[in-house]
């Protein structure tokens, strides 16, 4: 498929599916974020349940890498559904809007991706398919917006975090995957990161919510329409310190080296070169850029903590 390609109803199935993925769930950037973000979850919970040990990815790490991609698949098309009438109404041009994809068609591909989590989850033990049960449970309470949709509307930010409450999950089942072990049973560390993981997703879902004055939408709704053009922007940086702080008392405790700690600085500072940028030079290209810069961190912080831990501790192949 070429960029220039115009893709309408009558074009392949094939050609219809890529271009909805590419779309709306980049496969590429997805892949990355599932390496990054379960070779961190993984490592953490080895190095916090065999210290000393080496960490290693094993067939369970493959098992556990497909449902957590799987299960920001399914959520993709939860959302698709949640939000089908607002989207048709406010970006009309999307290939879902224009019939190019049905939601019948994403119906059965969130099928699929359930009937996976649940099956990969089996094959690893009791255990893990409890922690994938209690996330699939909970993300079709957001698909029903917890049963309080008009209130959660007249409440933006709550909004949010309700939703995002699905990150640390998501680790659990990550850890479960990594050590056969209930979720209850995460140790304190662990717990800890996996809410790291809440605000580093907060942090991104609120970015790509600001807008410039010019750019809002009458009806949509944005982080930067309910804080203030540059309050919604000073919100981010808050969550970033927070996050920040809790994933350092994390290495602090593995003692991680100091190139952990100077490569957070570094990261926490692009962060906030996104906001003076924005600040003062308030545009489109701007407001994107904090919404990128948001993306490169989740990566990138993930990355840092999953190789740290092997430089502490080694890895087995």
């Amino acid at each position: 498929m070429t960029k220039n390609q115009v893709i309408t109803p009558q074009s392949s199935f094939t050609t219809r599916l890529f271009a909805y993925f590419a779309e709306r769930f980049p496969l590429f950037n997805h892949g990355i974020l599932i390496v990054s973000y379960y070779s961190s979850n993984q490592f953490l919970a080895q190095a916090l349940d065999n210290p000393g040990d080496p960490v290693k990815y094993s067939a369970n790490s493959l098992l556990g890498a497909i449902t957590i991609f799987c299960m920001f698949l399914h959520l993709r098309v939860f959302d698709e559904h949640k939000d089908y009438e607002d989207d048709c109404r406010y970006y009309p041009e999307r290939l879902l809007q224009r019939g190019v994809i049905s939601l019948k068609t994403l119906k059965v591909i969130g099928f699929i991706a359930i009937s996976a989590e649940l099956s990969l989850s089996f094959i690893r033990g009791i255990e893990t398919f409890c922690a994938v049960l209690i996330a699939i449970g909970f993300s079709l309470l957001m698909l029903k917006e917890f049963f309080v949709r008009d209130w959660l509307k007249r409440h933006f930010l709550v909004y949010a975090f309700s939703h995002m409450l699905i990150m640390p999950l998501f680790a659990l089942v990550a850890f479960s995957f990594t050590t056969g072990r209930f979720p209850w049973q995460a140790p304190p560390w662990f717990i800890l990161y996996a809410f790291v993981g809440f605000f580093v997703t907060s942090n991104w879902e609120i970015s790509r919510k600001i807008r410039a004055p010019d750019d809002e939408i009458e009806g949509v709704d944005t982080y930067s329409r309910v804080f203030g053009t540059y309050g919604a922007a000073y919100l981010v940086v808050l969550i970033r310190v927070i996050d920040t702080a809790m994933v350092w008392f994390v290495g602090m405790h593995l003692g991680l080296s100091p190139l952990f700690y100077t490569v957070l600085v570094l990261l926490f500072l692009v962060c906030l070169a996104g906001l003076f940028q924005f600040r003062f030079n308030t545009n489109s290209k701007t407001a994107k850029r904090m919404e990128t810069y948001a993306g490169l961190y989740i990566i990138a912080f993930d990355l840092t903590l999953a190789v740290e831990i092997i430089h502490a501790f080694s890895i087995d192949f």
